[in-house]
């Protein structure tokens, strides 16, 4: 007996991956190894866990003036980042994983705002170079962290390359970057819950999620707590800081990548900043407020 459907779990970028196929023509097997294939193909490519990696490498010659090639794809994703950077007026930085070091587990406080000081200058995302030989740190110390968008432009690959072989429905998450071929195998709809981000995390509403990309970015597990107020760990690169935005933004688009951009960068932003952003793109979208009212195309209210 064939079944409805095949599903694989593995690792990649640091990250729990969850893919579900079709399996009603026999193929789900073989496209689970496709699909296994691409994302280990870019996590290597890609993730800084990995010491070889392109972005590995770039961190490690910091300052050294040597630099890491690109190849094509590598280089199209450079520049997507950077036009990310530019778009949002530079509060979108990759270089500010660094920050991350003035902060505790359990979100605490470390560095003194000397050492914070010292720490915001080696960020910059101008201070990447990059040339028609590839890229380098232009200060010794300085660090990448392009996760907000390998993450979901992995997603998207594995999602093209089951598209290319033939695949007609399917389901790829990572983290919380998620992209959708048709529908669920049994021909139900892919739905997709927003949850608060406070407490136990309660559904709030489901909404489909077919033949699109959805990324979702807020103040789930990992926090900073500074004055008593909790934050989350998106740091500004122009002080350090938490910055008071949005707990969460869950966008609905064509593909993850653009979904995952529009949904960073608005979190990156003042609340209303952060709404207003979302609608001029004119994307699907849900964001809840730090008094924990929804917003958004996408809130129980508005649809």
């Amino acid at each position: 007996m064939i079944r409805e459907k095949s599903e694989l779990r593995l690792n990649a970028f640091g990250s729990s991956c969850h893919i579900i196929v079709d399996n009603s023509t026999d193929a789900g097997e073989e496209y689970l190894s496709i699909a296994r294939q691409e994302l280990e193909r870019l996590d290597l490519k890609f993730s800084a866990f990995h010491p070889d990696s392109i972005i590995s490498r770039i961190n490690q010659a910091a300052g050294t003036g040597y630099v890491t090639p690109l190849d094509p794809e590598s280089r199209s994703l450079f520049q997507y980042v950077n036009a990310l950077w530019d778009e949002s007026k530079h509060i979108f930085d990759p270089t500010t994983r660094l920050l991350q070091n003035c902060y505790a587990e359990d979100g605490r406080l470390l560095a003194s705002k000397a050492q914070l000081q010292g720490m915001l200058k080696l960020v910059g995302w101008s201070r990447l170079e990059m040339t028609t030989e590839g890229a380098s740190l232009t200060a010794k110390g300085m660090v990448i962290d392009l996760n907000a968008c390998v993450r979901p432009y992995a997603v998207d690959a594995v999602r093209k390359q089951l598209m290319k072989h033939g695949a007609s429905n399917a389901l790829i998450e990572m983290d919380r970057d998620i992209a959708s071929i048709g529908k669920q195998p049994d021909g139900a709809n892919w739905l997709i819950g927003a949850r608060i981000p406070r407490g136990g995390g309660a559904v709030i509403t489901r909404f489909k999620l077919n033949q699109r990309g959805y990324a979702l970015r807020g103040d789930f597990e990992r926090s900073i707590t500074l004055e008593n107020e909790r934050f989350s760990r998106a740091l500004s690169p122009i002080d350090g800081q938490p910055v008071p935005g949005l707990l969460s933004v869950g966008v609905i688009a064509d593909d993850c990548l653009t979904a995952c951009s529009a949904a960073s960068v608005a979190r990156l932003k003042t609340e209303q900043a952060g709404m207003a952003w979302l609608d001029s793109l004119g994307l699907q979208w849900i964001a809840i407020d730090r008094e924990l009212a929804c917003h958004g195309p996408l809130a129980p209210s508005k649809r």
